[in-house]
């Protein structure tokens, strides 16, 4: 098991360093799916007592990161069909909620920051940095969850999105081969509807965009070796 340990902040528990340790490692693929996380090994490289690893894991584990399975131990939650199907079903209901308020609500700033996300993403593209436009597509979504002002929503938005982002470090080069610039067509027309304040093209809009790249995952889950 590689180091996990991130700089330590002076007014976290001992519990949210190793949370947002192994979630973040979780999240970034560093923690591969399937992989066995021994309380040993874990208090070795973290530092801890198994105390907070434990309460660690099970909050992991409620947020679906990590399987539990008695008298065996916890291992990194895989990444299936369901799992991806899972995700953009959340994220298709978080988000046509969020952008049919944001129509109500969008100010021209408001729009003008989601064009400069935009405006960046694309020069990431050019700049051939995938990882950089994966980042600031996520800004762009939680951004419109935001616009909301609806905490829960934001919150759940959030959590998606860290689901989300597992696939995007396992399937990265992959998926910006086959969908990174459909995607941001799509953007570009999200904020042309969102200036217009046209609820109905923006539902039927982003229904396609989450539907669309969950076929692009799943298809690339589909042509893996078994």
């Amino acid at each position: 098991m590689q180091s996990l340990v991130l700089p330590q902040n002076l007014h976290r528990t001992k519990e949210e360093y190793v949370y947002d340790t192994l979630r973040t490692a979780i999240t970034r693929c560093e923690l591969e799916p399937g992989e066995k996380l021994v309380i040993d090994s874990l208090k070795s490289s973290l530092g801890v007592s198994p105390i907070p690893i434990r309460s660690a894991l099970q909050r992991l584990e409620a947020e679906g990161f990590v399987e539990i399975t008695p008298h065996t131990g916890a291992t990194v939650s895989e990444i299936s069909l369901d799992t991806v199907t899972e995700i953009f079903m959340l994220l298709e209901s978080l988000e046509n909620i969020a952008f049919s308020v944001a129509a109500s609500n969008a100010t021209e700033a408001d729009l003008a920051h989601l064009r400069h996300l935009l405006s960046e993403m694309e020069a990431a593209v050019k700049a051939g940095n995938p990882d950089r436009w994966y980042d600031l597509n996520n800004q762009f979504h939680l951004t419109v969850a935001q616009l909301s002002q609806m905490k829960m929503l934001i919150r759940f938005t959030k959590r998606a999105l860290d689901s989300r982002d597992r696939l995007r470090h396992f399937y990265l080069e992959s998926f910006i081969n086959s969908r990174m610039s459909e995607a941001h067509d799509e953007h570009c027309r999200m904020i042309e509807l969102l200036e217009s304040r046209d609820v109905d093209g923006l539902t039927t809009l982003v229904t396609q965009h989450n539907r669309r790249a969950k076929e692009a995952y799943q298809q690339l889950i589909e042509k893996q070796p078994v």
